[in-house]
């Protein structure tokens, strides 16, 4: 059966900026060459409406984001959900593509990666084995609770400008 998403009224759509706006990291999931479901997370970035990790090419993620699509999870705390059955959460299917190191974009995204998480991007950047990951946006829908499950595709651009404010 599948679920019917409401379309979001503009308290829904604050709510779903407000939400996204506390988090550094996201849940990745994705599928292997095989098919095999994998789950893992990553800090991120946003910018012009796209979302950029910054992952370990040795790490299993790292090959299933090479496959070309992902869907991010950002999940409400479990302590600070009203019930377990229902937690606040927002769900983005994207395309993913790798930047090149020799592209101009490589470095000022790295360098907005940095200013936003800290020294550990400087250590990370020297190791040649990681790669940044693009990830746009294509669909998304954001669950408050019961009953209230939307489609927020049509707002995504706003969605993703409002987190490109958190990662200036």
């Amino acid at each position: 059966m599948t679920q019917t998403l409401l379309k979001p009224d503009e308290q829904a759509l604050a709510e779903a900026l407000t939400f996204i706006s506390g988090f550094s990291s996201v849940v990745l999931g994705s599928v292997t060459k095989s098919g095999q479901p994998h789950t893992s997370y990553a800090p991120y970035i946003t910018d012009n409406s796209h979302f950029y990790v910054y992952v370990s090419g040795l790490a299993q993620h790292a090959s299933t984001l090479k496959n070309g699509m992902v869907s991010l999870l950002f999940i409400e705390n479990e302590q600070q959900a009203k019930t377990i059955f229902a937690r606040k959460r927002l769900t983005i299917n994207c395309r993913v593509s790798s930047i090149s190191r020799d592209s101009q974009r490589y470095d000022s995204l790295l360098n907005t990666m940095q200013a936003r998480h800290g020294a550990t991007v400087k250590l990370l950047r020297a190791l040649p084995d990681f790669i940044l990951f693009e990830l746009k946006p294509e669909q998304a829908s954001f669950v408050i609770g019961f009953g209230a499950a939307y489609d927020i595709s049509d707002a995504l651009t706003a969605l993703t400008n409002a987190a490109d404010h958190l990662s200036a």
